[in-house]
């Protein structure tokens, strides 16, 4: 799914936010170097997902055929990604929108964030601090399934399938 950078986020939610790395063959992509300290300090936000999806997104630029939630590993961690979506703060209180296939895309494609996308990271709170932790609680209403038990990692993928079996079991309880 394509959104340009730094336009209005509309895809899931009504919220005040900037697309970042919405990413879709056949459409530019800036491609750069990026610092090592906004590499790392990206990492910590995947441990964040907001707007998670039933589905997921696999990239639509690697070669090889994917099955399976897409992963990505960052010194020797690996994190589900694509089925999430992460949010980010500048200094000023403004938000960025995220894809959580954002740190793939620089991995393994060299795509360069716009600037102050990459700023607003570095000079964010860090993500695995408690003043981020109490801005995305207040941002998903207090729902704070996802963030207590980091369902991201892929070692806890069972808690993820866990999750969906008693929401697909709930979901088809509502319908009868």
């Amino acid at each position: 799914m394509y959104f340009e950078d730094l336009t209005k986020y509309e895809y899931m939610a009504t919220e005040n936010s900037r697309n970042v790395g919405w990413l879709e063959k056949g459409h530019f992509i800036n491609k750069g170097a990026v610092p090592d300290e906004f590499v790392k300090k990206l990492w910590k936000y995947l441990r964040y997902p907001v707007q998670v999806c039933r589905g997921f997104h696999v990239c639509d630029f690697c070669k090889i055929t994917k099955t399976g939630v897409p992963t990505v590993t960052y010194k020797g961690e690996t994190r589900e990604v694509g089925y999430y979506e992460i949010r980010v703060w500048d200094e000023n209180g403004d938000m960025y929108a995220a894809p959580s296939l954002i740190l793939h895309y620089i991995l393994a494609h060299g795509y360069k964030p716009p600037q102050e996308f990459i700023d607003a990271v570095i000079n964010s709170p860090d993500a695995s601090s408690e003043e981020y932790y109490q801005k995305i609680l207040a941002y998903s209403n207090g729902y704070d399934f996802w963030l207590a038990s980091d369902c991201t990692k892929k070692k806890h993928s069972s808690l993820f399938k866990k999750y969906w079996a008693q929401l697909r079991n709930k979901i088809k309880g509502a319908e009868s």
